[in-house]
């Protein structure tokens, strides 16, 4: 990139790349996000402290557990990528001066968040910040032992430097050069040899059981009261440095669209069941997609107006039922083993 360059030549580019990347719903490119997936979760795997990890967002609400299914073309995410090239008309012809600054003072800068979001020399919705938020990425989370959070997240630090995984908050400039390559890569047919930006979650294991636990009597009370159902899930969260952002994560959106869990403790594979157990048999696959959509911002509201992912919806609360009844079956076998 050139500090010639304008604001729109930069947005175009930054469209193509995700509108690319989305275009791509081969198998290739699902073959590609698992390698991506299963990297992280090797590197979960090997952390001393670790009780394993889960995956929200792309692809896990597109895909079911096991990571198996058809990626649909979302045309929320592509009218997302358009909007960047319209909320850059109005200055279309300015050069992105963002670029110098970055070049110049990112060595120095804590995160995006921090520097860019106040500055007041480039209007709000074209800063870093945003312009990569268009950018694909994969959100995991690492679940640790209680009081082990400094040390998961020193250890995750080396493994994720030893694998050249990194969030797009480390060189934002490099991360845009880096999607481009690997969307005309995957738009081409060919697998990419790199990892796409990872944005990476710590959440001790009581926090995230207790939420787990929670999940079903807070669906329970928000149809009740009549009021959007929320448990707030704050994570540390690797930017450039590890922090706790401003904002929490809605947690029952998430456990409801995408929460894909992997290497549990036996523990909280147990609770986790049991959670799914209790939300099945109080609610109709109908009730919880009706909740899904009321706990989901405007943007995630939108994107489940994809019909096959409304679908895949449906497919993974059904896959909660037959884990029910196999479970059933499985203490039903025990009982007539101890009577025979």
């Amino acid at each position: 990139m050139e500090n010639s360059e304008s604001i729109k030549s930069l947005t175009q580019k930054v469209e193509s790349a995700s509108t690319n990347f989305e275009m791509s719903n081969t198998d290739l490119k699902r073959n590609y996000l698992i390698w991506n997936i299963s990297s992280f979760n090797i590197i979960a795997k090997a952390i001393s402290v670790s009780k394993g990890s889960f995956g929200t967002g792309y692809p896990f609400y597109a895909l079911d557990e096991n990571l198996q299914g058809n990626l649909p073309i979302i045309q929320e995410q592509l009218r997302y990528s358009r909007q960047l090239i319209r909320d850059s008309e109005r200055v279309q012809n300015l050069p992105w001066t963002c670029k110098k600054c970055l070049e110049k003072k990112y060595s120095t800068m804590p995160d995006l968040k921090k520097i860019c979001k106040p500055c007041p020399n480039m209007i709000d919705k074209l800063k870093p910040r945003k312009i990569i938020n268009r950018l694909p990425d994969i959100d995991m989370w690492l679940v640790c032992k209680d009081g082990c959070m400094e040390q998961a997240q020193e250890e995750l630090n080396v493994l994720l430097k030893r694998y050249n995984m990194s969030t797009s908050d480390v060189d934002p400039l490099s991360s845009i050069n880096d999607v481009c390559e690997i969307s005309q890569m995957l738009k081409d047919n060919k697998l990419p040899k790199k990892f796409l930006p990872i944005d990476v979650h710590i959440i001790e294991y009581s926090k995230l059981k207790e939420l787990i636990e929670k999940v079903p009597e807070e669906i329970k009370e928000s149809i009740e009261d009549e009021r959007k159902p929320y448990l707030p899930i704050h994570p540390k969260s690797l930017r450039k440095e590890w922090q706790y952002d401003d904002e929490a994560y809605n947690f029952v959106y998430d456990y409801l669209a995408a929460f894909t869990p992997f290497n549990f403790s036996p523990e909280l594979q147990q609770v986790l069941y049991e959670s799914r157990r209790k939300v099945i048999s109080e609610f109709t696959p109908e009730n919880l997609f009706h909740i899904l959509m009321r706990s989901a911002t405007d943007s995630t509201f939108r994107r489940f107006q994809t019909l096959e992912l409304e679908k895949t919806f449906f497919d993974r609360i059904k896959s909660w039922n037959l884990l029910e009844r196999k479970k059933n079956e499985e203490l039903k076998y025990e009982e007539d083993e101890f009577y025979k």
